[in-house]
């Protein structure tokens, strides 16, 4: 462990010596190998011990990069719950948020799960004549263009293959990633509700789901193979990480199809490597809980998103950000049931302002899929991870020039680090930039 100094000097990751299992890498980057499988702690609010075991002669290489601050005596006493914060689903619109931008209801929804491609004329909450959703077919995808507005988002939203949906305008600084946008320019999705019961079931363990429930609670996209979302701003309703997903299953705003349950983690995960077929909770009981077809997909692209912002302050204290709204991940690929490699996604130039959970986390047999220019603070947990577990092959994958900052603070930093790997057979991390605060 590696803490950062009290100010915001970055720890970097900078060209140099690597940590490497061959001899033959390039030597300018962090090149990160090993031949493991591995199972993930069960964070829930305070540290726990590192379990970790592996395969093969290479073992289990696990490179961490803390951030973990101290408390100042200035900060304020936690937040006062409010009456809806163990009432499980706290149900909102968007029509409070003030502001000039246009506010539209779920009705969009159609257009992109459907299959046809056509404009689609929108109508304000408050009556009147909205903007328009444009449509093309570009090579035989669809590419949907979303007009200025706040959307509000309600479920896990399919986005099928061969689909493109962009916003208005890049929300994110070439200049400065941190610097807020616009809004009179931006377009928003806007969850309608979010988790509030931290005793509330959302993995699956030990049965406590139903197929569908998990999509009524990820509020976000589910991706599949040849899709691009682009240019936008999403805001979650998330106030709490349930105890069900201290052992990640998810809850990203971007997903790409597999299991709801993370898979076996509650010990060394040597006896699972041959156990690649089905979906299991991190206990190891199996369950049919799926998203999407549960099947590996291919092409994903994330390109130039911000997450969770639209509600906080411009400064946030230390227990804004406790008691903040967001979501649990920004982008989660899950472990797939069939045990199909998730291939080729790339995750380019998202922000991320606050999360329950991880910021990016790779899970699985993931191959050949990149983060870069990343830029993610206040997470409940880790914020760039990757958690091969017992993936068949989870090889070709790269964070690159990516930022973090604030790990763990939304769960009063009991748990989280930069830069966590957990069971990998080739990853590379380079120049990766770390701040405490």
């Amino acid at each position: 462990l590696h803490p950062t100094p009290p100010h915001s000097t970055p720890t970097a990751m900078e060209p140099g010596p690597a940590t490497t299992c061959e001899s033959d890498k390039d030597e300018s980057t962090q090149r990160l190998i090993a031949d493991a499988a591995e199972t993930r702690p069960n964070p829930q609010g305070v540290p726990l011990p590192w379990i970790l075991g592996g395969l093969g002669a290479a073992g289990l290489l696990a490179v961490l990069v803390a951030v973990v601050p101290r408390f100042s005596s200035t900060q304020q006493g936690p937040p006062t719950p409010s009456s809806g914060f163990l009432q499980g689903l706290e149900t909102k619109d968007s029509s409070s948020l003030g502001g000039s931008s246009p506010e539209y209801d779920t009705a969009w929804k159609a257009a992109i799960t459907g299959t046809s491609c056509q404009d689609t004329q929108l109508t304000p909450k408050d009556g009147g004549t909205g903007g328009v959703i444009t449509c093309q077919f570009e090579g035989g995808l669809r590419h949907f263009k979303f007009p200025v507005g706040k959307f509000d988002i309600d479920e896990q939203v399919v986005v099928p293959a061969g689909t493109t949906i962009e916003g208005n305008a890049n929300p994110n600084s070439p200049d400065d990633q941190a610097e807020r946008p616009d809004p009179a320019t931006q377009t928003f999705f806007v969850a309608t509700h979010g988790m509030t019961n931290v005793h509330a079931a959302y993995c699956g363990t030990e049965g406590r789901m139903q197929q569908g429930d998990a999509q009524r609670l990820r509020i976000g996209f589910l991706l599949n193979s040849n899709t691009v979302i682009k240019n936008i701003n999403y805001q979650g309703r998330d106030t709490v990480r349930p105890y069900d997903n201290g052992n990640l299953c998810g809850g990203g705003v971007f997903e790409t199809p597999g299991c709801v349950s993370p898979g076996f983690g509650d010990g060394v995960g040597t006896g699972w490597v041959n156990k690649r077929q089905g979906c299991y909770d991190h206990t190891g009981h199996p369950n049919d809980l799926i998203t999407g077809d549960g099947k590996g997909v291919e092409n994903v692209i994330i390109d130039s998103v911000r997450l969770n912002e639209l509600f906080l302050p411009s400064s946030p204290s230390h227990w804004d950000l406790v008691k903040g709204q967001g979501s649990q991940v920004a982008v989660w690929v899950a472990m797939t049931q069939d045990g199909s490699a998730t291939k080729n996604v790339q995750v380019k130039n998202l922000v991320s302002m606050l999360t329950r959970g991880d910021g990016i986390n790779f899970h699985g047999n993931v191959q050949d899929s990149v983060a870069e220019n990343c830029h993610i603070e206040n997470t409940g947990d880790d914020i760039y991870a990757f958690w091969g577990a017992y993936g068949e092959n989870p090889s070709g994958n790269v964070f690159r020039n990516n930022v973090g900052k604030n790990a763990g603070v939304t769960r009063n930093y009991g748990y989280g680090v930069c830069v966590a790997i957990y069971g990998a057979k080739d990853l590379t991390v380079t120049g990766m930039k770390c701040y405490d605060r």
